[in-house]
């Protein structure tokens, strides 16, 4: 079913607006979780012994699984921003045509 330009804007905010209010949920769940647990954190991974708060264990790592978001979602955006530029770029030429079309319209009636 197609929905009017307008709706489908209106659409499109809410969803914008809704994603917007969900990071923000997580970020301040994020916050508190890691302002509550503030401890040292001793970290042995293979040869490496690290030494960190549990805070900076949980803003490492969103940040690192943000950028890995990121990172995915890269090559949709890309193509996203290469089908709206191809449409635009037919939206221009099916505009110039119709121009065209009107101009020999209008040329052709007058001279009848």
């Amino acid at each position: 079913m197609a929905y009017p330009v307008v709706l489908q804007q209106t659409r499109g905010r809410k969803f914008m607006y809704f994603t917007l209010i969900i990071a923000f949920l997580l970020v301040l769940g994020i916050i508190i979780t890691s302002l509550q647990n503030s401890m040292p954190l001793e970290l042995k991974f293979i040869t490496w012994n690290l030494q960190m708060s549990y805070t900076a264990l949980i803003l490492y790592s969103s940040l690192i699984g943000g950028a890995i978001l990121a990172i995915l979602a890269l090559p949709k955006l890309v193509r996203k921003s290469l089908d709206v530029r191809s449409l635009n770029k037919e939206i221009f030429k099916l505009k110039k045509k119709i121009l065209e079309l009107e101009k020999g319209h209008v040329g052709g009636s007058q001279m009848e």
